[in-house]
């Protein structure tokens, strides 16, 4: 009871930080934190509460399990063994983890040439536009990123040039707030055999991520101008405009991910172990103990339990400087070697579901400013406080799960 009572003062703590970072605090409309906070606490509901939601998840997450292994066949037939789900060979992530991606990034740029993605982002969009009160272009970006990463900025191609700064703003806030499908994969491969329910727990951050993206980008960049009008619609990215393009470019996007990925680990981790290296001469403290340090408290205001923060407060702090892929991995071993509970876990596995780091910051500002030159100034001038603005997205969504799981 203690760790949720925290858990209610932190959402308060980080929505008051929110509003002390906000750029025009009178415009700051609070009919849209009232929306949020009622819509998370229905969500909660559904997922923690409602009888049976368990088995809901656990069927959810066998059937989501079953697509993942039904996937490997294409691993395993390329690499062999090394791609076996109990290899002799032991884990190695890119072969058994990070390929996962390839196929699910195929798969989503499939059904956009299917177009079943559009129907279901465009039918979402028009609940959360009229839920919130936001504009076309910012209900379509949200809603698509429930479902795709960088590729939801193509969804709003058209309407680019005429964005405002609070726009661009909960568009860069809701990418860093939320995962792609493809990358759902890797991290239930990851944590399956751990949590069973792990794949409706981590689509259930994802749509929780969703209002509170919204509702922290429209306290830190409230609206001040006048957006254009803009219908609800999604342009098809030339890359699946056919059957076979879809399914070839889709898996060549995903190949650069899993490449982009694996490159970035090894020069992060290797850079981090040179700098631990050098701090082993003067004292005992890693770098991860550092970020553990810094983020303890963070932990703490989210209801995790004390033992856990200082964990807890480290994968958060190594997302933030490395992405979210080896703090899940640092969390799957710390569940498999009984070193955190549960519930911190759960906590766990909910605030580090979002692109909320360095390098996808770096992605972001590259593919808006590629699709808009001209917003290159407005883009940079927000792109570090948006991260802020994220980071505050997936604490809240991971304090809303701490308050409502009860084991």
């Amino acid at each position: 009871m203690t760790q949720k009572f925290m858990g209610l003062i932190g959402i308060f703590v980080f929505l008051f930080i929110a509003w002390l970072c906000s750029s025009h605090k009178k415009s700051v409309n609070f009919r849209t934190i009232l929306t949020a906070l009622s819509l998370e606490l229905i969500i909660g509901t559904i997922i923690f509460l409602l009888p049976r939601s368990r088995d809901v998840l656990l069927v959810f997450s066998k059937f989501f399990s079953k697509i993942i292994e039904a996937a490997r066949e294409g691993i395993v037939f390329v690499f062999g063994s090394l791609g076996a789900a109990n290899s002799n060979q032991g884990f190695i992530l890119i072969f058994q983890s990070l390929t996962f991606i390839i196929i699910f990034a195929s798969l989503c740029s499939l059904l956009y040439y299917l177009r079943v993605l559009p129907f279901i982002i465009v039918t979402i969009a028009k609940f959360v536009k009229k839920f919130f009160g936001i504009s076309a272009v910012e209900a379509i970006c949200s809603a698509s990123n429930m479902f795709v990463g960088i590729e939801s900025f193509t969804s709003i191609r058209p309407y680019f040039s005429t964005i405002t700064r609070s726009q661009m703003f909960l568009i860069f806030t809701v990418f860093m707030s939320t995962i792609a499908s493809s990358m759902l994969a890797l991290y239930v491969s990851l944590l399956s055999d751990k949590i069973p329910s792990i794949a409706g727990h981590l689509v259930g951050a994802t749509i929780l991520s969703i209002p509170n993206a919204i509702m922290i980008a429209k306290i830190m960049e409230p609206e001040t101008e006048t957006p254009e009008a803009n219908e609800m619609k999604i342009e098809v990215p030339e890359s699946a405009k056919t059957f076979t393009g879809s399914i070839v470019n889709g898996a060549m996007d995903g190949g650069k991910m899993v490449m982009g990925i694996t490159v970035l680990l090894v020069a992060v981790i290797g850079i981090l172990g040179i700098l631990n290296l050098c701090l082993g001469y003067f004292t005992d403290i890693t770098i991860a103990k550092c970020l553990g340090f810094i983020f303890k408290p963070v932990a703490f205001l989210m209801g995790v339990a004390p033992q856990d923060t200082s964990m807890v407060g480290e994968f958060l702090g190594t997302r933030l400087l490395m992405t979210e892929v080896p703090s899940y991995i640092g969390l799957s071993e710390a569940i498999k070697s009984g070193a955190i509970s549960l519930h911190s876990a759960i906590v766990a596995s909910y605030a580090l579901c979002g692109f909320t780091s360095i390098e996808s910051l770096s992605i972001a500002v590259g593919g808006s400013v590629a699709l808009a030159p001209e917003k290159t100034g407005l883009i940079t001038s927000i792109c570090y406080k948006s991260l802020l603005a994220a980071t505050i997205a997936t604490l809240i969504t991971g304090t809303v799960a701490g308050l409502f799981y009860v084991g």
